[in-house]
């Protein structure tokens, strides 16, 4: 390809320096590792071809990018204690991702390793009115906690000015602030306890 003011296979930044495009490819998983993964995932659910899982080589923060060997998207428990558990015996490295909004680079994969996404993860399971707490996954998106709090004249604090799209397990996982946080506090002060899974 060639770009204006360029040549075949590179860009321009901005101080018109070209910038070789040589980002290596992504190691193909091991076959064992696969064949034990898709035992425990829906063909839909393992991604592998390149791509499927060039979208999730970065969070918000694009100037840095790593193609993972493969994207999990479980919808159970069970599937993610599975999941862990393999891996951690195999020495997959493992980058969990909720919507992929932080601008941190917090989602950035391993390159050998595999991203397990909680997207699948979005059921609100309890609003308690009286101890004004909810339970809720890890995929269930930040603004969708205030609306489901709003008939009770509640709503979900912490507002990393991305709400409608981020997931507060992502907002646990970078203790996500925003333009409240002054008042409220961040994530970490509006959070009563955190279940996760433990593999040794």
């Amino acid at each position: 390809m060639t770009v204006p003011g360029g040549t075949a296979g590179g860009r321009t930044d901005r101080c018109g320096i070209m910038e070789t495009l040589s980002r290596p490819v992504a190691p193909m998983l091991d076959p064992t590792v696969h064949a034990q993964l898709a035992a425990i995932l829906a063909p839909s659910s393992l991604l592998t071809a390149p791509e499927d899982t060039q979208p999730y080589e970065c969070d918000g923060l694009t100037l840095y990018r790593e193609r993972p060997a493969a994207v999990l998207l479980p919808e159970t428990e069970a599937q993610v204690v599975a999941i862990l558990a393999l891996c951690h015996a195999a020495h997959v490295p493992v980058v969990a991702r909720g919507a992929g909004t932080s601008l941190s680079g917090g989602a950035m994969p391993h390159a050998e390793g595999v991203v397990l996404s909680l997207a699948k993860f979005r059921r609100i399971l309890a609003i308690d009115t009286l101890s004004r707490t909810a339970i809720v996954q890890p995929g269930v998106r930040n603004l969708a906690i205030s609306e489901a709090a709003a008939p009770h004249g509640l709503y979900y604090a912490p507002d990393p000015s991305s709400q409608i799209a981020c997931s507060i397990g992502g907002n646990v996982a970078e203790n996500a602030g925003g333009v409240h946080c002054l008042k409220y506090g961040l994530t970490v002060h509006n959070v009563r306890r955190v279940r996760g899974v433990l593999v040794t």
